[in-house]
């Protein structure tokens, strides 16, 4: 199931509230693109800016829309170990998939706290797990060793990875290896990763899936030259804090507003020309693009 293009998909706001219309049509349009599944709850999806009741909201909006369509897997977060458990436990009421799991972040544990930290909500739930190794957010990174002794739990399947240097090893443990920095994707799947959970997948999935399909053909040259054309504009994706530019982008469509939660401030007017422009870069290659 982890494989492929998976989407952390973003919680529009209007007013300061969530906006579960613009959301449902956003879930709507990605389960009908050829998503390999939906992340909701995400770092993209602002989940550390929402309060109790509308990480509830959200993640009933999202299951509702895309069942029977598309996997959905909720991610959890947070410092205190309990809590994540608590919050898991929460969150299964509802047609999720599994879960995405970092560590905990702020308090920085040790290797063996972190086996320990994962080990427990492992041991709450009976549905598949995703690591998150996130350490510019967490503080923290998730050795390799520490994966590979994780790997032993049955339902920790697959890890979503951040730091590129890690790759490669990582490609060779017996899980599922996720792309979770959108301009290191390539190298991801050259490592042996089966896939990515890519926020610039709200903008250029149709081109993430071609790389992905011409690694998996034996094409890498050919997913190099494609991904060399639009890494430019992935980098600008994450120009602002994520995901101002990601809802930027979107509302250049009138998909949803461009509004985040503070302290995220919305992309700025010089970004929203950058990407306006990036939208005809990404429409110019779509043209010309090889089929995988």
């Amino acid at each position: 199931m982890f494989e492929g293009i998976w989407l952390p998909i973003v919680t529009p706001l209007r007013d300061g509230e969530v906006d579960v219309e613009a959301l449902e049509l956003l879930t709507d349009k990605y389960a009908s693109d050829g998503i390999a599944g939906i992340v909701a709850l995400s770092t993209t999806g602002e989940a550390a800016l929402l309060n109790d009741v509308e990480r509830v909201t959200v993640l009933q909006a999202i299951t509702q829309v895309a069942a029977g369509r598309v996997p959905v897997i909720a991610g959890l977060g947070g410092s205190d170990t309990r809590a994540f458990v608590q919050d898991l436990r929460t969150l299964e009421r509802w047609d999720v998939a599994g879960f995405l799991v970092p560590a905990p972040s702020y308090v920085c544990p040790d290797q063996a706290g972190l086996a320990w930290h994962f080990g427990q909500i492992a041991r709450a739930t009976s549905k598949p797990l995703v690591l998150y190794d996130v350490p510019h957010r967490t503080g923290v990174p998730i050795e390799v060793e520490t994966v590979r002794e994780l790997a032993e739990f049955d339902n920790i399947v697959a890890i979503k990875a951040c730091a590129s240097e890690r790759f490669k090893a990582l490609g060779e443990l017996p899980i599922s290896l996720l792309c979770g920095t959108d301009e290191a994707f390539l190298e991801c799947l050259e490592a042996g990763g089966a896939g990515g959970i890519l926020a610039s997948a709200h903008i250029c999935p149709d081109l993430l899936r071609d790389v992905h399909a011409l690694v998996k053909a034996g094409y890498g040259e050919a997913a190099a030259r494609l991904f060399a054309r639009f890494k430019g504009v992935l980098r600008l994706l994450f120009a602002a804090p994520n995901p101002s530019a990601i809802k930027a982008m979107l509302a250049l469509d009138g998909m949803l507003s461009p509004e985040t939660r503070m302290p995220i401030r919305p992309a700025s007017p010089a970004l929203v020309t950058q990407l306006e422009f990036a939208r005809a870069v990404l429409d110019e290659l779509r043209a010309v693009a090889p089929s995988p």
